[in-house]
């Protein structure tokens, strides 16, 4: 492409990116909470460390604690270098995502010329890029969105390089994407499920080439890993293989973590075993043609991927969909229906869009030989009118993702505000407050500042156990309750160890019951 039309889409990148974070003021959900309140341990100089606790999977002996267990640290050290640049604000935390956003027009671009050598494509799936629908807001908060979305196209990018063009440079650089990747996402080391079928095809010496893959991997890694066993005494600690057994996305806040077994899995039944698996699939592909595709840019990705099916990166892209499909439908199904699928879906992104370009091209194609259109102005016309039905429904989505529908404050923004006022009156309450339990203690520490532990998932007999384990001082309940606790929500006085201190009018009309343990009669 022209320089202009590189500069363009720089450009559009960055003024795409720069509107979207004009509107997200703050984190938003309890992911990007998490590493945004780290990232702020980090830049302070405390180190990879937690006041709070989200869940109790490694069976944690109290606050602080050991940060990154289970969620992985790059997002967390991008969001402290910002930090570390501009001050402990969501803002500098924010800058290198936005960077990263605005990145993503002209690398899907570059991606684009790399597997199709055409200009026109590459600049309208230049364009798609910056009109990214339902990503668009997490593209601009403290999340692994954006970061994984570059790393984990780049790393398919290098490993179609590595296996057309086999050196030991190649495979090694290749090898430490995947370790990025990996830093960014627990799942990212799925990331080498098509590493490995990249060595498959690479032709001769296949041995060394997947030792050099991994030994790329493992340089970025073995840092954290040695962090990992000096704090937790494991590679791979925070207690995520108890994940395995989940019946309910609740009971990933179970206590404690050591009820769930494979026995009891089993003894759930086949029927629910798979039925929750057959459901999660279902959500998934419907993901994947809804969020991935926008609905009508899905068909044109398929046949964009049939066109370019003998290409070596779209081949591993394929690979990486399928796996991780299965993975976040049959291995971790609650975890790819609850934004697992999602996340890490992002990889595909910079291909998928040059794919619908392809698509689109086919299209156009088929329709002059067989409707005998003009095929120049038919493209340009489609062309355009993608262009703005994906302006459209991004510029609809992220802002009702946003603002909400209510017309009143930003609705990104409720579970910030809800939380520094709940903050504020614990502190007029007791000036020393305590530990609270709350549903979302991320978020909940970083609008307060006070340490908190996560509402377990099960009844108020639950809720005690952890209260006389952990300290806890205070319990805030709001509508996102464990089903276990909706009697104590409708009725404040059910239980004689908790006294019901104030209750909070939300804007949206739900109530946030404070509430301070005392002893039993």
């Amino acid at each position: 492409m022209s320089r202009r039309r590189w500069a363009a889409l720089v450009v559009l990148g960055l003024l795409v990116a720069a509107i979207a974070a004009r509107w997200v003021r703050a984190p938003g959900y309890m992911d990007a909470d998490y590493y945004d309140v780290t990232a702020r341990e980090l830049a302070g100089g405390h180190g990879f460390s937690e006041t709070f606790l989200w869940n109790y999977l490694d069976d944690p002996q109290g606050v602080p604690h050991p940060s990154h267990l289970y969620w992985m640290p790059l997002a967390s050290v991008l969001a402290a270098a910002g930090m570390a640049l501009f001050g402990s604000t969501f803002r500098a935390a924010q800058l290198p995502f936005v960077l990263l956003a605005a990145s993503l027009p002209p690398l899907t671009a570059l991606i684009s010329l790399r597997i199709t050598s055409d200009p026109q494509r590459a600049w309208f799936a230049g364009w798609l890029a910056a009109l990214p629908g339902f990503f668009l807001p997490y593209w601009v908060t403290t999340d692994t969105f954006a970061v994984y979305a570059v790393a984990g196209a780049v790393a398919l990018w290098a490993l179609a390089k590595a296996s057309s063009h086999s050196s030991s440079w190649r495979w090694v650089l290749a090898g430490a994407w995947i370790g990025l990747c990996h830093l960014a996402r627990a799942d990212g080391a799925l990331l080498l499920v098509p590493g490995l079928v990249a060595v498959g095809w690479s032709g001769r010496a296949r041995l060394s080439s997947a030792a050099l893959l991994v030994a790329g991997y493992a340089a970025i890694m073995s840092p954290w890993w040695a962090r990992n066993l000096a704090v937790a005494g494991s590679l791979f600690p925070g207690g995520a293989g108890h994940t395995l057994w989940l019946l309910s996305y609740d009971e990933l806040f179970s206590y404690p973590a050591s009820i769930l077994t494979p026995g009891r899995w089993w003894a759930a039944g086949l029927g629910t075993i798979l039925g929750a698996r057959a459901g999660a699939l279902w959500s998934n592909l419907k993901s994947l043609i809804a969020v991935n595709g926008l609905i009508f840019l899905g068909p044109l990705m398929a046949v964009g991927a049939w066109r370019l099916r003998k290409q070596r990166l779209v081949q591993l892209a394929v690979v990486y969909l399928a796996s991780l499909i299965f993975v976040m439908s049959f291995v971790f199904p609650f975890a790819g229906t609850h934004g697992g699928f999602f996340h890490s879906s992002a990889a595909l992104m910079p291909i998928l869009w040059p794919l619908a370009a392809v698509g689109m091209q086919a299209t156009v194609a088929w329709g002059a030989l067989r409707r005998r259109w003009n095929a120049a102005q038919a493209l340009q016309v489609f062309g355009l009118g993608a262009l703005v039905l994906a302006g459209a429904l991004t510029a609809g989505l992220t802002w009702r993702r946003v603002a909400g529908s209510s017309g009143g404050p930003l609705q990104w923004e409720a579970g910030d505000r809800a939380y520094g006022e709940v903050g504020q009156r614990l502190r007029a309450l007791d000036s020393a407050p305590g530990l609270a339990a709350v549903n979302n203690p991320p978020g909940f520490t970083l609008a307060s500042g006070l340490p908190s532990v996560v509402i377990p998932n099960g009844p108020p007999e639950t809720l005690r156990q952890v209260v006389e384990r952990y300290g806890v001082a205070w319990v805030v309940l709001d509508q996102n309750r464990p089903a276990g606790l909706s009697g104590l929500y409708d009725d404040p006085a059910s239980q004689a160890w908790l006294s019901l201190a104030e209750t909070l009018g939300m804007p949206d009309g739900s109530r946030v019951l404070l509430f301070e343990v005392g002893e039993a009669p």
